[in-house]
């Protein structure tokens, strides 16, 4: 007997996912036919647009790609009663609400609630504290009535910020529209790492998601506002699709670093040059070169994703996750390998504009984007500092010794 479920994208009913002695199709609709051109990479890149049913060593990898990882997805598994390599339960639980614009439910549900932020729950700061509190028995705030999903290792906890500016827990299909991210045991002051990171990226103006920190109880935890979704002034939400480079090279999660047979910086750029509009190159440039100079060898294939907007413009999505591993005492081997460099402290500015000429640019261009931004760190990083109380020196230390590496 088959299980089925609808794929909802843009309120459009697009595919169907069967599972079927154990193996998983996904087949498009005719509303998706008649809507969107043939070929068109409507869920993935894995999964254009086509007339066969997509199998399952391309549906289980996109599948899995919204799922929760490690513990949290076994605590989750556990507490829906289903298995922990079971996607098609998982997603079955938690396809409500997923990154990027997709509703998965069980099928002949019909169409998912308007998308808005007012139908969340309301919580008090005491509720925020509790929830936070209760992230390894509850990841990501999941409940009965909180279906989301998100991917990802470090505990977090996904609420909706109502028009009011008041916190919400996203029920019954709510939209969540922030990440809250407490530090993580194994890294002390990783919050202020975190929102220094990326405060920085922004002072460079570079696209990236929006942080804050605050207090939820006496602990700081980082805030990050989801990039995958607008909210307007009255709380209505648009979803905006988007997939990590794992689910668009059509890689497991359990991969997503280079060494374990995952993505490389030169398939994410021909990748790019197929499918997104030309400055999208540049951009992975200028990530490769901040995650060097602020000593990230954590910068895996599911650190980096595209968006797709409903005209089907596709674009490396704002950056996310950034975080100076160098200040801890963890192996510094490479997520992705720069110009078959592995390890950080051999990456030199030469490396990395060989690493942009074997994905087809010039030299000169190449060079001129990462002397640029090298240029600009130093008083950008400043900046970044005044702007985040509590964090470490170590991380100005790490970011100093990296630029005068990179440097002339």
């Amino acid at each position: 007997m088959a299980d089925e479920l609808d794929v909802w994208l843009y309120g459009i009913r697009v595919a169907s996912v069967r599972r079927q002695g154990g193996r998983l199709r996904l087949a498009y609709t005719d509303d998706a036919f008649e809507r969107f051109p043939l070929g068109a990479p409507l869920l993935s890149m894995s999964l254009p647009l086509t007339s066969g049913p997509h199998s399952q060593g391309v549906v289980r990898p996109f599948l899995d790609g919204l799922l929760p990882e490690g513990e949290s997805r076994a605590v989750v598994a556990n507490d829906f009663g289903v298995y922990r390599d079971d996607t098609f339960g998982l997603v079955r639980a938690l396809g409500r609400e997923c990154a990027g614009a997709v509703v998965i439910q069980p099928a002949g549900e019909g169409p998912p609630p308007p998308a808005t932020t007012l139908t969340a729950e309301r919580l008090s700061e005491t509720d925020i504290e509790s929830l936070v509190a209760d992230l390894r028995s509850a990841p990501l705030g999941v409940g009965e009535r909180v279906r989301i999903s998100l991917a990802g290792v470090q505990e977090k906890l996904l609420l909706t910020r109502m028009p009011d500016g008041s916190w919400g827990r996203p029920v019954d299909g709510t939209p969540s529209t922030h990440i809250i991210k407490p530090a993580i045991d194994r890294f002390p002051g990783s919050v202020e790492n975190e929102a220094f990171c990326m405060r920085l990226a922004r002072n460079l103006e570079l696209p990236c998601a929006s942080v804050e920190t605050m207090m939820v109880g006496d602990r700081k935890v980082l805030v990050v506002q989801r990039y995958d979704r607008a909210v307007a002034a009255d709380g209505s939400v648009e979803r905006i699709h988007q997939e990590d480079m794992c689910q668009a090279l059509s890689i497991v999660a359990d991969r997503k670093y280079e060494s374990d047979g995952g993505p490389s910086l030169r398939q994410i750029a021909e990748l790019l040059q197929v499918a997104t509009r030309p400055d999208s190159l540049e951009a992975l440039l200028r990530a490769v070169t901040l995650n060097v100079a602020i000593g990230n060898d954590d910068a895996h294939g599911k650190n980096f994703s595209l968006l797709h907007d409903p005209q089907g413009v596709i674009r490396l999505a704002p950056l996310y996750d950034l975080l100076s591993t160098s200040v801890y005492d963890v192996s510094n081997q490479l997520a992705m390998f720069i110009d078959t460099v592995q390890r950080m402290e051999r990456v030199t500015s030469d490396r990395i504009v060989n690493e942009a000429v074997g994905w087809g640019m010039s030299a000169n261009r190449a060079r001129g984007i990462v002397e640029d931004l090298i240029d600009r760190i130093p008083l950008a990083a400043d900046h970044a500092a005044e702007k985040t109380e509590g964090l470490s020196p170590a991380v100005i230390e790490v970011v100093e010794s990296q630029i005068k590496h990179l440097g002339p």
